[in-house]
């Protein structure tokens, strides 16, 4: 009996340690990239939507790859933050070459070379090259804003 029990559990061990858990069970992906950009007067810092310098309904973005053709994005002014989102990169949009419009004002140009990748079964958006371009800016490290400085 002891004999009977012995080989049973010696199975069901073997049988168990073959029902290997996959590491790639658990989801995790960083979703694609979206970059925020804020306007702010190169002189003052204010920002330009804000002190109402600007008007977000003057904001265009073109596709200089695809004849100017306008380009979706988002402008976030929930409590007065006035930030200009522009994405997503990496996912479907891999390559993009955006000037960023208000009123007849060229404010910048972005390129960006972007691309999924997944690494250890998850999913991120690796950023091989991104330039901004035609004007001063800043990274803010704290909020990963692109602080833009527009001379008036």
């Amino acid at each position: 009996m002891k004999m009977k029990s012995f080989v049973l559990l010696f199975f069901v061990a073997i049988v168990l340690n073959s029902c290997n858990v996959d590491k790639c069970d658990v989801y995790c992906s960083s979703g694609p990239l979206t970059l925020s950009f804020e306007l702010l007067d190169k002189t003052t810092g204010e920002n330009l939507f804000t002190n109402n310098t600007f008007n977000p309904e003057d904001i265009s973005v073109l596709d200089l790859d695809n004849n100017g053709s306008s380009i979706q994005f988002a402008f976030n002014s929930e409590n007065n933050i006035n930030l200009i989102n522009l994405g997503p990169f990496g996912w479907g949009t891999n390559i993009a070459n955006y000037r960023l419009k208000v009123g007849d004002r060229n404010i910048f140009t972005l390129n960006i070379d972007a691309k999924e990748k997944t690494e250890d079964c998850c999913s991120f958006v690796q950023v091989n090259e991104l330039e901004i371009t035609n004007t001063g800016f800043e990274l803010n490290p704290d909020t990963g804003i692109y602080e833009i400085l527009v001379e008036l």
